[in-house]
């Protein structure tokens, strides 16, 4: 057993070696950069609430920053609960979906190559780098309930991207 861990250590340093520091960098980029959620940022986090189309899952979106560098990402926190107790819907089967002019940018699902994220606590994160200013629409789709699919609802947020000074003001609306 002592053998398999050592040969393990020699192989995951040799990848860390061979990654430049720009890839190491770019890696942990993508998964924490500035990201309020993590503590990493004192962004404001702002937010703002809807309900499936059903009325039976309250869907919270929350995200930082408010205004963001072009080219920097916009994170998303999604809270999925029960609308009628209130009470935060556990392994719920999601996606979150950008889209602008009913043309599909963003699928949360994609980045792990899967039907959809599966959230044992009921929250998602994730993040969206908007290429361009305009009007964008954030759906968060809820496709199964513990562990059962359900006929698929969602429910969607209008969300605005204006040019400011070279930076992007968001603003998300339902």
């Amino acid at each position: 057993m002592k053998l398999i861990w050592i040969f393990s250590s020699i192989i995951f340093s040799s990848i860390i070696i061979l990654l430049s520091e720009d890839e190491v960098a770019v890696v942990n980029g993508v998964i924490v950069e500035n990201n309020p959620f993590y503590g990493l940022s004192n962004e404001k986090i702002k937010s703002v609430e809807s309900i499936t189309d059903d009325n039976l899952i309250k869907i919270k979106l929350e995200y930082a920053p408010e205004l963001i560098e072009i080219g920097s990402p916009e994170f998303i926190k999604v809270t999925l609960y029960h609308a009628d107790k209130n009470e935060i819907a556990l392994h719920a089967d999601t996606d979150i979906v950008v889209s602008k002019n009913g043309k599909e940018l963003y699928k949360a699902s994609n980045e792990f190559s899967q039907p959809f994220v599966h959230t044992p606590n009921g929250i998602v994160l994730s993040s969206y780098k908007f290429p361009d200013s305009g009007q964008y629409v954030i759906t968060v789709k809820v496709l199964g309930m513990n562990f059962m699919p359900v006929s698929p609802k969602q429910a969607s947020f209008t969300t605005n991207v204006t040019d400011s000074n070279n930076k992007y003001l968001i603003e998300i609306l339902k």
